[in-house]
């Protein structure tokens, strides 16, 4: 049998689906896909607000991070969530262009990657509160595999860009 790898997907949004569902809504509805898809969701960060990066007039986007398990490799769990964001509506025509659904692979064990198709961890998780942040919420003590640094020290030197607790009674949309 084949070991556990753990993972750590970054889950996002900032715009309706097609059918009118919040991009938390879509979100929650790509952990349910994520887990026939022979990936175990473990845990699950809170929702964050933030503004878009790079800045923009595009609205908000809300985030999490989720915690996973999966017996494939990493290159197999990367197509099982292009598939995901694809069942769920998600184009790709440009880049940081608004969308209802988009699923990260911020992690995989450790692993550092760089090909073509996946670069591990993500290249930008560490620039970004709104993936440092939610990270450091789960697992404050977790090393970024390149530049051995903490979560929450990564989250902390962040401060300049503000996200805050997703709250579904207040407005953000």
């Amino acid at each position: 049998m084949k070991n556990l790898s753990k993972l750590i997907i970054g889950i996002g949004g900032n715009v309706h689906s097609l059918d009118g569902l919040h991009p938390v809504e879509v979100a929650n509805e790509a952990l349910k896909k994520i887990e026939t898809s022979n990936i175990h969701v473990d845990k699950v960060s809170s929702w964050y607000v933030s503004q878009p990066i790079p800045k923009s007039d595009q609205p908000n986007f809300f985030n999490c991070v989720a915690f996973c398990s999966s017996q494939m490799d990493e290159f197999d769990v990367l197509n099982k969530l292009q598939l995901v964001e694809y069942d769920l509506g998600r184009t790709r025509v440009n880049v940081n262009e608004p969308r209802s659904i988009d699923l990260d692979l911020i992690d995989f064990s450790g692993k550092v990657v760089n090909t073509k198709k996946l670069i591990l961890p993500h290249p930008r998780a560490h620039l970004r509160k709104f993936v440092m942040e939610p990270i450091a919420e789960l697992e404050p003590m977790w090393i970024h595999p390149i530049n051995k640094l903490s979560a929450k020290f990564l989250s902390n030197e962040l401060n300049n860009q503000i996200i805050m607790i997703y709250d579904k009674y207040k407005n953000f949309d």
